[in-house]
This record gives structure tokens, C-alpha cells and sequence, in this order.
């Protein structure tokens, strides 16, 4: 019942909302099941296989934060394409993004090719570990090409409101690497590159099976690179890499303050960020449903269902995530004790989790104005309010707080930027619908 095709520009939105929304958040659910996947696997080999696998999944996800950019871009392009019906334009913009996604992954990986060594290194990796290490990435970068263009397929099915054939692909690629990592891993003998390998080969067959869907439906590829098209991709891609890079740069310096506090609060934060995930998930899904909308409806230049279908998004968001996070806090001792046994820990892991109770409805508010605002084609000012509220507002905060309050001060910091970064995500969007509006109108 999950899997409607609907019509964002047009159909009633509430409907829009559940049959965009569902299968987005699922898709964000089988993303993380893979990860998983790979950790239960890589774990049997060794402690220092998994320590490898996790020290290099970080530096991975520095890499796909270019990814994320590319296929940012172009799904705000294709989104507004497909919503003005202007379809000739959508599929020429695909097919110039498609050719660049996988050279930008072939440059990522002869880049990691060259400096392999170097990169384990700067992660401050060592002995075996390191070895390790070296093992995964050695395979993991010539898939780089393979997961760039993954996730730009993922993010097209998206825009044209197939959300539901991209949660399919995902759930056949988990299923394609339970089956290939215990027969790379063991059968073949293959240690933690089988692992490397069964990622590749379970995502270059969901690639085929999403550009045959594509194609199915009117896109296709040409070798070839239109000079004006990569650099609007360019232009408005490179703000949404900065925009995730800010943030998991300024995660790792939070978890180096709080660690100079007490090591053990670093495992009751990790914890917490944990169990959060899940409300991230639905945070996610929900935010590229306003995305959908607002692209779309940006193109039919349907002001009104723009504003309706963002706001409408807004408070499903904030009711929903708001219900399930005073779940999470009503019922937070039999949630940590899922994760923790020491009881100084689930103390400290409490103490965080009331922080993130009070403001985790803003952040689902806050990514769910800033994905609109990319939406209607502004990717600069979500990434500027970024940087800001996390380098020169939050992190001092931390540091000042943290001086004065031990721990409370971090979790604090948190909390207020969590608003902060809400309010000036909500007032920009509100200057974007007003651009809007002078823009349809004019």
C-alpha cells in the first residue's frame, strides 16, 4: 500500500505526505541495515577488522558528502523539470549528471589510489588495524564510481515521485550483500576485502536495475558534458557538500570536548546519537517529501501548494517526531539499557537524552526548512545558517558552557542550536517563499 505513484503537483498533499514520506523513510531504514551488515560480518573476522571497517566508513563518508552535492543538485533541477513538465530538460540535465557523478568517482578513487596510505595515517590508524584498513579502502575506492552513481539515481527516483522503486533497489542491494559477505568473507576466504567487494557488486547491480527504470521512463545517457549544466549542478552541489561536511566535522570536535571532560561520556553521547537515529530516519524521509513538493510545485509554479505542502510537512513533522521522542524520554530507562550496562554511563546517557527530548522537534523543523529552501533552488544560505550556528555559534558554546558547567554545558549548546538553527532556517524559507512569489507573479 506504500508503493502509489502520486502527483505532488496536483493530488490531495496529506496523501502526497504519507505515500512520498513512507517509502523514503523506509529507504533511510535499509541504508543503515547495510551498514549493519557489513559490521555483524566484518566483526567475526576481528576487533581490529571492525575497528578498520568503522575508522574507514568516516573517511568514506567525507568522500560521498560529494556524492551527496551531485545528487542534491541535480534532484533539484529534476524536481522542478518534472513539476513544470518541461521533461525534454530533465532527462538532458540526467544525463549530464550521470556522466559527471562517475568521473568525480573515478577521480576519488585514483585520488585515494595514490594516497591510500597517507589517508591511514591521518585517521591516526596503526599495526594491524591499519592493515586492515588498507584492505577495505584498496577495494572500496574503485567503487567509488559505482556509489556516486547510486546515490544520483537514488536521488532522481526521488524527484519524480518513485520513491517507492528506490526503497525496492535498496531492500534487493541488503539482500544481495547478506548473500555476498559470508561467501567473499569466508567461503573465498577473502577477509574484510570480501566485504569491500560485497558492497560494490550488491550496488552495481541496483544501479542497473535503477537506470533500466530511468530509462524505462524516458531518461537516458549520452557520453557527453554540457559545460553551462555542470556548472549549475557544480554551483549549487558544492553548498550541500559544505553543508554535511560542517556537520560531521563539528561532531568530531564535540566528541573531542566532551572527551576531555570524561571518556566515558563520549560512549553515553554515542549512545544517544544511537537511539536518535531512529527518529532520524523519519526526519530524512520527511524532509526530502517537502523537498519533492516544493521542487515540483516550484516548476508548476503552484505558489500555493508550495507553501501549503511545505507547512503541511512542517507540522506532520513536528507532531510525529515530537510523539516518538517523548516516547523515547517517558520510556528512555528500558531504551538505554538496550545499549548500556554500566551504570554510570545510562546515568549520563539520561542526562543527554533530556537535552535532545527538549529540542529534537526542531531539528526535524529545521531539516525540513532547509531541505525546502534547496528545494526552491537555494543551496548557499541553508549551508551559510550551517556553518554558523554549528563553528561560531555552538562549538564556542560548548567550550564556554562546558568550562563552566561540565557536561550539562555540552548537552546544553546542543540543545540551544538545535532552536537557533530551526529559527533561522524557518525565517529563511519564509524569505524563499516570498522570492517565490515575486518570481511566479512577476
Amino acid at each position: 500500500m506504500f508503493f502509489k505513484k502520486v502527483d505532488p503537483t496536483s493530488e490531495p498533499l496529506l496523501r502526497v505526505i504519507f505515500f512520498l514520506s513512507i517509502p523514503m523513510i523506509l529507504e533511510m531504514v535499509a541504508q543503515n541495515v547495510f551498514n549493519f551488515v557489513d559490521m555483524y560480518f566484518v566483526s567475526r573476522i576481528s576487533d581490529s577488522a571492525i575497528g578498520a571497517l568503522v575508522s574507514s566508513s568516516i573517511t568514506v563518508m567525507v568522500v560521498f558528502s560529494f556524492s551527496v552535492g551531485v545528487s542534491t543538485a541535480s534532484g533539484i533541477f529534476i524536481s522542478t523539470y518534472w513539476g513544470g513538465k518541461k521533461y525534454t530538460r530533465a532527462f538532458y540535465l540526467y544525463s549530464n549528471g550521470f556522466f559527471f557523478s562517475f568521473l568525480l568517482g573515478v577521480f576519488f578513487s585514483v585520488v585515494f589510489g595514490i594516497f591510500l596510505t597517507n589517508i591511514v595515517d591521518l585517521v591516526g590508524l596503526r599495526g594491524q588495524t591499519a592493515f586492515f584498513a588498507k584492505e577495505y579502502l584498496g577495494i572500496i575506492l574503485f567503487g567509488f564510481p559505482v556509489s556516486f552513481l547510486f546515490s544520483f539515481n537514488n536521488s532522481t527516483l526521488r524527484s519524480i515521485s518513485l520513491p517507492s522503486f528506490a526503497l525496492k533497489i535498496m531492500v534487493l542491494s541488503n539482500i544481495l550483500n547478506i548473500i555476498f559477505d559470508p561467501l567473499f568473507i569466508f567461503y573465498f576466504g577473502m577477509g574484510i576485502k570480501g566485504a569491500a567487494l560485497s558492497t560494490v557488486l550488491s550496488v552495481f547491480i541496483g544501479i542497473f536495475i535503477q537506470t533500466r527504470m530511468l530509462v524505462g521512463n524516458g531518461f537516458y545517457i549520452k557520453i557527453a558534458l554540457k559545460y553551462k549544466i555542470i556548472k549549475k549542478i557544480v554551483q549549487k552541489g558544492v553548498y550541500s557538500t559544505l553543508h554535511l561536511l560542517y556537520r560531521i566535522t563539528s561532531m568530531l570536535v564535540l566528541i573531542r570536548i566532551v572527551g576531555m571532560i570524561a571518556q566515558n561520556a563520549i560512549s553515553s553521547y554515542s549512545v544517544i546519537i544511537r537511539i536518535y537515529q531512529v527518529l532520524l530516519f523519519i526526519v530524512f524521509g520527511l524532509a526530502n517529501t517537502a523537498f519533492v513538493i516544493a521542487g515540483q510545485n516550484y516548476g508548476a509554479k503552484n505558489f500555493d501548494r508550495v507553501k501549503k505542502g511545505v507547512f503541511s510537512v512542517l507540522v506532520v513533522g513536528f507532531v510525529v517526531i515530537g510523539l516518538l521522542d517523548m516516547t523515547l524520554y517517558i520510556f528512555k530507562d528500558n531504551v538505554i539499557g538496550i545499549f548500556v550496562n554500566e551504570l554510570d554511563v545510562a546515568s549520563l546517557a539520561k542526562r543527554v537524552l533530556f537535552f535532545y527530548f527538549i529540542s529534537y522537534p526542531f531539528v526535524a523543523l529545521a531539516t525540513i526548512s532547509a531541505r525546502s529552501s534547496m528545494a526552491l533552488h537555494d543551496t548557499k544560505r541553508p549551508s551559510l545558517i550551517n556553518l554558523v550556528n554549528l563553528w561560531f555559534f555552538m562549538i564556542p558554546l560548548a567550550y564556554f558552557l562546558s568550562r563552566k558547567m561540565g557536561l550539562d554545558g555540552v548537552w546544553i549548546a546542543i540543545a540551544i542550536s538545535n532552536f537557533t538553527n530551526f529559527l533561522a532556517n524557518f525565517v529563511l524559507f519564509n524569505f524563499n517563499l516570498k522570492r517565490v512569489y515575486y518570481e511566479i507573479n512577476s
